[in-house]
């Protein structure tokens, strides 16, 4: 029991600290992503603001055809299955501070240019339309990150003897009820991609 504690404990801070560590790269990610975009080009704003001025119409016209549900299913969860699988992999506690690097870079980026474009009136459009979803899914991949870290670190400590813990003990209950509603979480998060964003966008859009 007591060394069950132990290893309790010594996991739980081996996954604070990785939430941390992926914590300060997601900022990083995110101060990247907002400088990139302000760097796009008077062309590649252009563009921008043509693609998605013709994306708003279509949505406020009732023309616009949302993606299939796999299709969304897949853009929301790719980056928690690629999170599941570096927590099963002795590199996931290095890969796993680059992926949430990338995650933030790819949040901000598309805000950031949207707002180039439109300028700050565009901000609740930008939010609406970026930021809704992500409500959803940023917290599961922090809460899976964390531990993925915690494991990927536990099974680095195995392979150098520093550690003795079975592979139940790593991916066991808590492991399942974590994933179980991680799984619910993103359900939503398609279902609000799906039927909510567009009616925000339509709404927000109608104050550009």
């Amino acid at each position: 029991m007591k060394r069950k504690m132990t290893y309790q404990m010594g996991s739980d801070r081996r996954g604070f600290l990785g939430l941390m560590v992926c914590g300060i790269f997601f900022a990083c990610g995110i101060i990247l992503g907002t400088v990139s975009a302000r760097r796009l080009d008077a062309l590649g704003t252009q563009v921008l603001y043509e693609s998605m001025m013709g994306y708003m119409e279509q949505i406020r016209a009732g023309t616009y055809v949302s993606p299939g549900f796999l299709s969304v299913l897949w853009t929301a969860g790719r980056d928690h299955l690629l999170v599941l699988f570096l927590g099963f992999s002795l590199l996931g506690s290095l890969c796993l501070p680059i992926l949430s690097g990338v995650r933030g870079f790819y949040l901000s980026f598309p805000i950031a240019a949207f707002i180039r474009a439109f300028g700050t009136g565009g901000v609740p459009v930008a939010l609406s339309l970026f930021g809704v979803g992500a409500l959803f899914t940023l917290p599961i991949f922090f809460v899976l990150t964390e531990q993925a870290f915690s494991a990927s670190a536990e099974m680095g400590r195995m392979v150098l003897g520093v550690g003795n813990v079975q592979i139940g003990a790593l991916y066991g209950r808590g492991f399942l009820r974590k994933l179980i509603f991680c799984s619910f979480g993103i359900l939503a998060a398609v279902f609000v991609e799906i039927y909510l964003t567009p009616a925000l966008v339509s709404w927000t859009s109608s104050f550009l």
